[in-house]
């Protein structure tokens, strides 16, 4: 049966299949997520979450029953192989997946250290999903040290977290300040001296 298939389970792919229904789309819906997860909040990641204040379940967007309830086909844990747009066809775990139409709410992919540079090392992580956050929050033990790559939001979240967690944290940036791209030089300036009242380098 053909419908719309959505791929990636964000934020916005979740969005989006339950507008089509709010607004009365009686088709076939059908949202592809990588993870094994339902779409959930990544805000909290490095926050609450990586503090250990939330559990995974409270970030989750909804229960994966209300899709089920609304007709929107979960398909969880799923690596799209290929995008055939003459056939109008997706290939994910094995399956070929007709469609009438197609969105794509993949979002962002944070920027990997590179292997010449110790990227593929132990203990080298990004943040960005569940996964990340239940594999770096083991090695985030008072005392221990950490470097954060990264002067944006979640870098600067991390940092915190991690000083607030007994940590030693230096966060380095490879523009001129923090926050660049998103706030005026003066906020950056008092975010940058909280972090430092606060320990990090």
């Amino acid at each position: 049966m053909s419908g719309i298939v959505i791929i990636g389970a964000g934020q916005a792919g979740a969005s989006l299949a339950e507008q089509l229904r709010a607004e009365g789309y009686d088709g076939q819906v059908t949202l592809i997520g990588e993870e094994p997860v339902p779409p959930y909040e990544r805000p909290p990641l490095s926050k609450a979450y990586l503090l250990g204040e939330s559990e995974k379940e409270r970030l989750f967007l909804r229960p994966e029953a209300i899709y089920a309830e609304k007709g929107i086909t979960l398909r969880l844990g799923a690596k799209v192989e290929a995008i055939d747009p003459g056939a109008k066809t997706v290939s994910v775990a094995g399956e070929t997946l007709p469609y009438n139409q197609l969105a794509l709410t993949t979002g962002s992919e944070p920027i990997r250290l590179p292997a010449a540079v110790g990227g593929d090392l132990g203990g080298v992580y990004t943040v960005r999903t569940i996964a990340d956050i239940d594999a770096m929050s083991p090695r985030f033990t008072k005392g221990a040290r950490v470097l954060v790559v990264g002067g944006g939001y979640i870098g600067l979240e991390a940092a915190a977290v991690a000083a607030k967690l007994g940590l030693k944290v230096t966060l380095v940036e490879m523009a001129e300040r923090i926050l660049g791209r998103v706030a005026a030089p003066e906020t950056a300036d008092v975010i940058r001296d909280m972090h430092r009242q606060h320990g990090v380098d």
